[in-house]
């Protein structure tokens, strides 16, 4: 029976501008095996971050492997488009592609901004084309070779307008986040192939039980409570018709823990920095001369205010662009 590991992270709670994104991830198993066992069975194709190399794919928490501002999303793209081909045997060839395959076909809400209707990104965006094939080859025959089998990479990118309904229908930015990671667990959960799961995440705003958000989850389930303490939060459900069962586990600094849980992380920045450079490519073709801008609170304030004439003349609501929270 195969096994299924699975992680959850999120990009983008805290800026003001471009969307929040939560990042999934599966990896399939012939076995049972432990969340960070990946990092050793891919080696040496697969690496912690570290010093850049151009023969190994980095797996490790986005914050480490990209730095707001520079442009250069090698690090992020190279182990995400990695992983997207193992999965599907081929390439999204743009940024639209690539939110449909994230999304399941749900990238018309790209043009309800006027900074991404009608617009695209060719990918690969930072790395070479050519080092990526490469790589996926090598990494297909890296996942032949110890059992293991790319599942899923997917994403719910919340965009300001959906971000902002969210907020204000579940009253917070953390419950929102709790939202998103239900329905991946939800859909995971339903999918009747996979018996035993496992999942990681971290924690949701600092909470330290999240019985009552899994519960609905699950209807009809046993459910366990495993640990459940300042530090370390795990759960399971069984079902009694079948006995497939899921685990959740939440764990602070998660990406340090779970090899899914680091590539979710790596997903969802990258979908959330190909978002930013289009917003930031449409907005200074309006207003010249304009800095780009990551979209964290430090910085949003400037560029918001750069751009407030262009956005008035245009007859664009700031709440398109502007988060509530």
């Amino acid at each position: 029976m195969s096994y299924w590991l699975g992680g959850l992270d999120e990009a983008g709670y805290g800026p003001r501008l471009g969307p929040m994104v939560i990042g999934f991830v599966t990896l399939e198993s012939d076995e049972r095996i432990k969340a960070d066992a990946p990092w050793d069975l891919l080696a040496p194709l697969i690496g912690h971050a570290g010093r850049r190399d151009k023969n190994v794919i980095s797996v490790a928490d986005s914050k480490k492997l990209h730095r707001p501002g520079t442009g250069d999303l090698t690090r992020l793209e190279e182990g995400v488009l990695a992983f997207i081909g193992a999965e599907r045997g081929d390439l999204p060839g743009t940024f639209r592609e690539l939110i449909d395959h994230c999304t399941a076909n749900r990238s018309s809400y790209l043009d309800e901004y006027p900074w991404y209707r009608g617009q695209d990104l060719d990918l690969p965006h930072s790395c070479s084309s050519v080092n990526l094939a490469g790589k996926i080859r090598k990494l297909k025959r890296s996942l032949d070779r110890c059992s293991l089998r790319a599942g899923e990479i997917r994403a719910i990118p919340l965009e300001v307008r959906e971000f902002n309904a969210q907020v204000k229908k579940r009253g917070g930015k953390g419950a929102v986040d709790g939202w998103a990671m239900g329905r991946f667990l939800g859909w995971l959960w339903r999918q009747k192939d996979r018996k035993m799961i496992e999942v990681w995440t971290d924690r949701l705003g600092g909470r330290e039980r999240y019985g009552p958000l899994l519960y609905p989850l699950f209807p009809g389930c046993k459910f366990k409570i495993l640990e459940q303490d300042k530090d370390r939060q795990s759960y399971r459900a069984t079902s009694e018709q079948d006995q497939k069962t899921i685990e959740v586990r939440f764990r602070k600094d998660c990406e340090e823990l779970s090899f899914c849980t680091a590539l979710a992380s790596m997903t969802a920045k990258y979908l959330r920095e190909l978002h930013m450079v289009l917003l930031n490519r449409w907005w200074s073709q309006q207003v010249p001369n304009l800095k780009p801008t990551a979209g964290y609170p430090q910085d949003a304030g400037r560029f918001i205010g750069e751009v407030d004439g262009a956005r008035r003349t245009l007859g664009i609501d700031t709440r398109l662009l502007v988060r509530s929270r």
